[in-house]
């Protein structure tokens, strides 16, 4: 399958146009006429997952961050990152990138992990986009379907307590932090993958806790004072199994061989 036709069926999925404005998806690296043949997913592209495409001989990598985020001015072996950019290039593997409108696409990741959780209730859709926009490599307009953040109203009540137990078998994670009581009880759940908690204004009073990752301790303490209940997930923890949606999403279009990566979590508990 031609590079730009798999460009053009997870443009259909994930909109480029619902990303945040600040954000870099698409393809960053590549020659969009190769054929590819073995795909690679991965959260970041980090050194070992180079390594890893290069030894696989892979020919694209999805990743959810972005491997080309800011302004660059050189790309040299002077430092890790331009290391990795360089044995990309040099080894012809391309990478395209799906971040926020991962995130935010309908069937995205806050919904893929919604729904990991396997929660009982309506599933809300926050600050809801439906408008129709021009697929340039499909050459059609299509109708595009997003939205902010999850949220999940359940059937019945339950202790915070319970559902942190919820989150950590149903994630395959070992501890999350919390700011709250575990004899509260909750029924409206609020849900941005990675680091959300610029949305947690915009949804406090339709919740009455919030999951995310990647919170700031003035935040928390705001938070607790205000008497609010978050759950800091985790930012790796909140997005490592965008590898396994990929790996959903691609199957329905490719039939080449494709390969989940999993990298060890950045922090480590002491």
């Amino acid at each position: 399958m031609k590079l730009w036709e798999i460009m053009g069926e997870l443009h259909t999925i994930f909109s480029p146009r619902i990303a945040e404005d600040w954000d870099n998806v698409g393809l960053l690296i590549g020659d969009n006429t190769r054929e590819v043949n073995k795909v690679l997913f991965c959260l970041d592209v980090t050194e070992k997952v180079v390594q890893k495409a290069i030894d696989k001989n892979i020919d694209l990598i999805i990743s959810h961050h972005p491997v080309i985020f800011s302004g660059l001015k050189r790309i040299t072996n002077e430092t890790s990152h331009g290391r990795k950019l360089l044995k990309l290039m040099e080894n012809r593997i391309a990478v395209y990138s799906i971040h926020t409108n991962a995130d935010f696409a309908i069937n995205g990741l806050n919904d893929f992990i919604m729904d990991k959780l396997n929660l009982d209730g309506e599933k809300i859709i926050y600050n809801e986009q439906k408008f129709d926009d021009y697929n340039p490599i499909k050459r059609k307009m299509e109708h595009v379907h997003g939205g902010l953040a999850r949220i999940k109203v359940l059937n019945k009540t339950m202790k915070l307590g319970d559902l942190l137990e919820r989150i950590k078998d149903s994630l395959g994670i070992s501890y999350v932090r919390y700011v709250g009581d575990k004899n509260a009880y909750v029924r409206k759940i609020g849900l941005v993958t990675g680091g959300g908690s610029s949305f947690l204004h915009d949804i406090a009073d339709k919740i009455d806790v919030f999951l995310t990752g990647d919170l700031r301790y003035h935040e928390a303490l705001d938070a607790l004072e205000d008497g609010k209940i978050l759950v800091d997930v985790g930012h790796f923890e909140s997005e490592y199994l965008f590898v396994d949606m990929m790996e959903k999403e691609m199957s329905k279009f490719f039939d080449g061989e494709m390969i989940r990566y999993f990298e060890e979590e950045v922090f480590k508990l002491g």
